[in-house]
């Protein structure tokens, strides 16, 4: 998989697909690589272009030791530049969520469509923040055994733990037998020291479909409603049965809203 120097920065990317069909960026969240998504990106591809890079810190795109989300979005501008994409649908999930609101705040002329999954425009409540940022410390320590279950727990809905166990223990894998958490923590420190753009969202022109699962606990239905009402004719959408990690929760539910809403949206 190609890897672009940015910023004094090795990104990482992949691309699937036709180049001649429209292009989704996906951009992931922690912890999980876009293979977590596999089942979503499989149906996706099926009618679009996918560029799928790897975040800050994660697979083979190295890092800074301080990064915000605002100089990360700046090197996923530029890499877009630097692949002379067309307008591109950008498909972020959590913290790729919150760079894609960036994205269309700073440089709105590469987007086409912002797709926002599970993500939120404020900073994290004190009391999510500090439970968070103790397992994400133990994660980033080794301590993964340890935080496993409990962190597990945050990622999926009730439904999902009690009816798809081989899903927990593949993601569960993922997380204990990850080999050095050092990048990731970064990012998720630029994630947790995030500035609210709460304010400055209203001004984002850009057509954008946002989603939700209904049992999140991070990034809740009231926080995607949010954002919707105020990017001028956004959609929304909360998933019943789901929780931060809605997009490997519900693969094809997810890959339908968004082949409907682009195809509603696309220019004729």
């Amino acid at each position: 998989m190609p890897i672009i120097p940015i910023n004094d920065v090795a990104l990482r990317y992949r691309e699937l697909g036709n180049r001649d069909n429209q292009t989704i960026v996906f951009a992931s969240s922690l912890l999980w690589s876009a293979d977590t998504f596999s089942e979503l990106l499989t149906e996706l591809v099926k009618e679009y272009h996918l560029v799928i890079p790897d975040l800050h810190g994660h697979g083979a795109s190295e890092y800074r030791e301080a990064m915000t989300l605002e100089s990360m979005t700046e090197d996923f501008y530029l890499l877009l530049r630097t692949l002379g994409l067309p307008k591109v649908v950008w498909f972020g999930c959590s913290i790729g969520g919150m760079i894609g609101m960036r994205l269309a705040l700073a440089h709105p002329s590469v987007l086409d469509s912002l797709i926002l999954m599970a993500t939120s425009a404020q900073r994290d409540p004190s009391t999510i923040k500090s439970t968070t940022l103790h397992l994400w410390k133990m994660f980033r320590d080794g301590h993964r055994e340890d935080i496993a279950d409990v962190a597990m727990k945050l990622f999926f809905a009730s439904k999902t733990y009690r009816d798809r166990p081989e899903l927990i223990n593949q993601c569960r894998a993922e997380l204990v037998g990850t080999k050095d958490a050092t990048g990731m923590f970064a990012a998720a420190l630029a994630a947790f020291n995030r500035s609210d753009i709460a304010g400055e969202i209203h001004k984002i022109k850009t057509r954008t479909l946002v989603i939700a699962g209904r049992e999140d606990p991070a990034a809740t239905p009231a926080q995607a409603d949010f954002i919707a009402s105020q990017i001028a004719g956004a959609e929304v959408k909360s998933i019943e049965e789901a929780s931060h990690l809605v997009g490997i929760e519900k693969p094809l539910e997810i890959a339908k809203l968004v082949q409907d809403f682009l195809k509603k949206t696309s220019p004729a």
